[in-house]
């Protein structure tokens, strides 16, 4: 496999190598590598480089594979496949088809056997894949049709790009800006960054894409914007930390937690969650009383008693302010309790907050609850590194798995995180279609194709990392394009970050919100059919001075 490693002030294209006026970069390239096409560089500002590789060839086919199965099952499925391809044979309609029961490329985070996959035939198109599908379906043999690519032991082409960032030398910020500055928005990254004169840009943390997970646009995870807490962590997780003051810094904070709590008069009680639709927990990972969920990626968990607080970056209340059995009252920025909606649309003045307390909570919070109450909030976040501050000008964003930690790739902390494989009693599924994630119908092994179809297939991904020294990576491959790009596996993402000079990295959303922008260009072709994703913020560099 070839070195990422790059020196920044060459492009090349084929064996032509021209030399440009810039800084150098710490990459390194070995010319040795035969399987890089192209690379170009471009520097966006002092201390902020973009890099760009395509890497390998188009290639492949379309095939149709089961979702894992047992070994026994894989077996027993591969003889109906070929007594299939005897009938097939026999009529001379048409000609027989490859059956094969392979492993997937790895085995589970805790080093388990995750099954086999049954593939069924080579086909040059994908309509050729889905009719056969569907003579499939008719004898009861359910397949879906994938590309050879999408598995990561294949070869295939990628495109990668990625924004260097030095910290010390940049002149500018590096934020995290919700769409439309607010939680019930979601905006085209590319759209974010034009509204904030950023000249580059990523997208940002998972978020509430459908209302079946909540309020669309509500981080699904810890969320901080300028000092303000806006979203309350999936416990367990990784985020990215960013400082502007007093000076420029980065960091990957790794089991974050945060305790949030009020105290009304003498009696306190634990907050449940921020700027969130009560009773709709999307992956989960919380703290209610007693009561800890562990994080479930994609899932959706429900709780009856909740204590839910809104904040100016909530956006218009209405939404809020029309839910029926919660009690709810205002605290201005003196925690002083008044009772009347704000006027000016809905909006929470800054400093502000909305209380809203349902299930138990709403008959313990009216009797309490007057306008001479004392109020008191806490926040406090958490992470292994310790408690995390929050102060104007700092900036969090969620993310998982982490890739890397200490320069090794991590595979066990996925189980923890969000990607257990193990069954899941509690809540819903809610896999975004677009995202070509699917859920078995068989609900002991769903977890399993899960993490077989998220975390081993080959999807768009972005990620952030750090090196030894400081310097901060910000990496998105496209995919789900055979002739342009194909993605990369969480492990391959973390073999990326790796070559490229990264001890610590995790993994941000990906699939259709994976996305780079440099100055008002994005990078690669997003894989969503129509386009451009709208995501709920994204990760902004704000450049004082321009190369």
């Amino acid at each position: 496999m070839y070195s990422l490693r790059l020196l920044i002030t060459v492009v090349l294209f084929a064996n032509t190598i021209l030399f440009s006026a810039c800084s150098t970069s710490s990459f390194s390239y070995s010319e040795e590598n035969k399987n890089l096409q192209r690379s170009q560089q471009q520097v966006i500002a002092p201390g902020l480089n973009y890099l760009e590789i395509h890497k390998g060839q188009a290639t492949g086919y379309f095939v149709l594979s089961s979702d894992i199965v047992s070994l026994e099952a894989a077996n027993l499925l591969k003889l109906k496949l070929e007594t299939f391809n005897a009938t097939v044979a026999n009529s001379s309609e048409q000609t027989s088809q490859l059956v094969s029961v392979i492993k997937p490329v790895e085995k589970g985070p805790n080093g388990n056997d995750l099954g086999r996959l049954v593939t069924f035939g080579q086909f040059d198109t994908l309509k050729q894949a889905t009719a056969m599908q569907a003579e499939l379906d008719a004898i009861g043999l359910h397949f879906k049709p994938t590309h050879s690519t999408q598995r990561s032991a294949g070869a295939g082409k990628q495109q990668i790009s990625i924004l260097e960032l030095a910290p010390s030398v940049f002149e500018g910020q590096v934020i995290s800006a919700l769409a439309k500055d607010s939680v019930l928005d979601i905006q085209q990254t590319s759209k974010i960054a034009q509204n904030n004169a950023a000249v580059a840009a990523v997208n940002g943390g998972f978020f509430a894409f459908q209302t079946h997970q909540g309020l669309v646009g509500d981080p699904a995870g810890i969320a901080a914007v300028d000092g303000t807490l806006v979203s309350e962590a999936v416990n367990g997780r990784p985020a990215l930390l960013l400082s502007n003051t007093p000076a420029l810094s980065l960091d990957i904070l790794e089991n974050v937690h945060t305790h949030l709590a009020m105290r009304i008069d003498e009696q306190q009680f634990q907050i449940s969650g921020i700027n969130r639709q009560a009773g709709k927990i999307f992956n989960c990972g919380q703290r209610n009383g007693d009561k800890t969920m562990t994080a479930i990626h994609d899932y959706v968990c429900s709780e009856t008693d909740e204590i839910i607080i809104y904040n100016h970056y909530f956006g218009n209340l209405e939404v809020i302010l029309k839910e029926q059995q919660t009690f709810q009252f205002f605290l201005d920025h003196n925690n002083k309790v008044y009772f009347t909606p704000p006027l000016a649309d809905s909006v929470l003045p800054k400093g502000h907050r909305l209380v809203s307390a349902s299930g138990k909570y709403f008959n313990i919070f009216k009797q309490m609850v007057k306008s001479t109450s004392r109020i008191n909030i806490t926040q406090r976040i958490w992470s292994d590194g310790g408690e995390v501050v929050l102060e104007k000008g700092m900036y969090i964003i969620n993310g998982g798995p982490t890739l890397l930690n200490g320069g090794k790739t991590q595979v066990s902390q996925r189980a923890q995180q969000g990607w257990d494989i193990a069954p899941v009693n509690i809540g819903t599924a809610a896999v975004d279609s677009r995202d070509e994630i699917s859920q078995t119908e068989q609900a002991d092994n769903s977890r399993v194709n899960f993490y077989q179809n998220w975390i081993l297939q080959r999807h768009p991904r972005t990620a952030v990392g750090i090196t030894e020294t400081g310097t901060a990576l910000f990496v998105v491959v496209y995919g789900r394009d055979p002739l342009l790009s194909i993605g990369a596996s969480v492990s391959e993402m973390a073999d990326i970050m790796k070559e490229l000079g990264a001890v610590k990295a995790i993994n941000l959303d990906g699939g259709g919100s994976s996305v780079m922008v440099i100055e008002g260009q994005i990078t690669g072709k997003p894989s969503d059919t129509n386009g451009e994703r709208a995501v709920a913020e994204a990760l902004l560099f704000i450049a004082v001075k321009k190369v």
